[in-house]
């Protein structure tokens, strides 16, 4: 009877890890993709059939809806130009050359993977492709800017919509750390 206790508690035990360890591994997984550019992050089978069954759990549990490549491709970031961690008390511009794009847009998500709750509904900014990228994020944001929540980590999602063959492989825009 103590053999088969131990065991049960033994297997439990080891589905309860394994099942803890990949939800942990899911809901952190956007900084395990290979394409890197900056502080920005993404995959080049977001969206496609080739994505493994590991990247297409972690679209699911981000809810990220990912459209095929060839219509849009989303880069993540998590911190800023220098490595430091987004904060939602500070103030950033997101800025750099226009995009290989027909249109981009950054949006601020709060550390549970959702839009940032804020009473003017500044939830993304966006742009023609053929113009510069220019966003600003913070706790007050102003017209055109992106909301954050003072004080929270946040995280960036660039999504650059008819992206152009060369896109991942030209300069992104810096997220530059105004002030605290």
């Amino acid at each position: 009877m103590k053999l088969a206790l131990r065991i049960l508690f033994a297997l439990i035990l080891g589905i309860a890890i394994g099942l803890g360890a990949t939800w942990l591994s899911l809901r952190a997984g956007i900084s395990a993709f290979e394409e890197r550019s900056g502080p920005w992050i993404t995959s080049r089978d977001f969206g496609s059939e080739e994505a493994s069954d590991r990247t297409r759990a972690i679209v699911a549990v981000r809810g990220l809806m990912a459209l095929p490549a060839s219509e849009a491709i989303y880069f993540n970031a998590a911190t800023d130009s220098e490595g430091r961690a987004l904060d939602g008390g500070c103030r950033y511009r997101i800025s750099g050359p226009p995009l290989a794009a027909r249109w981009w847009s950054v949006t601020a998500y709060g550390a549970d993977a959702h839009l940032i709750p804020n009473p003017g509904h500044a939830y993304s900014a966006g742009g023609d492709g053929a113009e510069a990228v220019l966003a600003q994020t913070g706790p007050e944001p102003g017209i055109g800017e992106v909301a954050t929540l003072d004080g929270e980590p946040f995280e960036l999602t660039l999504r650059a919509y008819g992206p152009g063959e060369d896109l991942l492989d030209g300069e992104l825009p810096a997220i530059e750390r105004l002030s605290c």
